[in-house]
């Protein structure tokens, strides 16, 4: 036969005999779900400031105890820096492109929240403090899990890629047990909750792949509820009332050093060798 004469055939022809095979040099290729866990290449630490957000809502003695002001209930809000930790890893689970892919991120965090200055009263738009001053904390133990699309050095595990990003969203399922200092006749407020967070990050992989991620969580959650007064702090029922948190968090990934792919400047893609980027 001659296709020569027959060009849509031949076209044909030579299109069925391409391997389909073929176009999955655009699309990162995706290992078993599971060997991910086991996968040390992706696991990642740091450390977060958060910028806590909550709300005391008692009663409460005007200006100095025996003042003979009074007592007022009052709700006042509580921000407060704070320190934790985190340490987590990504599971890729779909390619969207040649360096991009969507995953699920877990990890665990441990926080220590500090709410001072509880008992404070406002009399006349003026900060009047209750003497002894009541303060608490929280330990913080969380179990962030998400939905992330990332992109770059850290979706592939590649140091040809100098930086990369991600943006992602979930729940953090959240234990939280407060104490009050120098209360030690009231009983620690513990409580169990699942707050929302929405999160973006940048990576930079010169040396070793670091992260800066910000990430807000969501949700009013009661930290300690006590039904009665203190003798010396408060004249009445309170509780504390957290509203979210604003995390900011500087993040490595040890084990980048032994990535794959030999240098960030180099565009030959090592894990399909008939691949060059430009």
């Amino acid at each position: 036969m001659n296709f020569i004469k027959r060009p849509i055939l031949f076209i044909a022809v030579i299109l069925l005999g391409m391997p389909m095979a073929g176009q999955a040099q655009y699309l990162f290729q995706l290992k078993p779900f599971f060997s991910y866990f086991s996968d040390m290449d992706r696991y990642e630490i740091g450390g977060h400031g958060i910028m806590t957000m909550g709300e005391f809502d008692g009663t409460v003695p005007f200006g100095s105890l025996g003042a003979g002001l009074g007592d007022t209930n009052i709700t006042h809000q509580i921000s407060q820096f704070n320190v934790g930790g985190y340490i987590g890893t990504s599971i890729p689970f779909k390619a969207t492109g040649h360096i991009s892919l969507w995953a699920m991120s877990i990890g665990i965090t441990g926080n220590m929240l500090s709410w001072p200055g509880l008992n404070l009263a406002y009399v006349n738009n003026d900060v009047k403090s209750g003497k002894p001053s009541m303060d608490a904390s929280t330990i913080q133990i969380g179990m962030p899990i998400g939905v992330e699309w990332k992109v770059g050095c850290d979706a592939i595990n590649s140091k040809r890629l100098a930086f990369g990003a991600s943006v992602g969203a979930g729940i953090i399922p959240q234990f939280n047990m407060t104490t009050l200092a120098n209360a030690p006749d009231v009983k620690n407020g513990m409580s169990f909750n699942c707050a929302p967070y929405l999160k973006a990050e940048f990576a930079e992989n010169l040396a070793m792949c670091m992260k800066l991620r910000f990430m807000a969580t969501m949700g009013d959650v009661s930290m300690i509820d006590v039904n009665h007064a203190l003798p010396g702090k408060t004249d009445g029922p309170f509780k504390i009332v957290s509203h979210g948190n604003i995390y900011i968090s500087w993040i490595i990934m040890p084990f980048s050093v032994r990535w794959r792919e030999t240098a960030w400047w180099n565009t030959h893609d090592t894990y399909n060798q008939h691949d060059r980027l430009n």
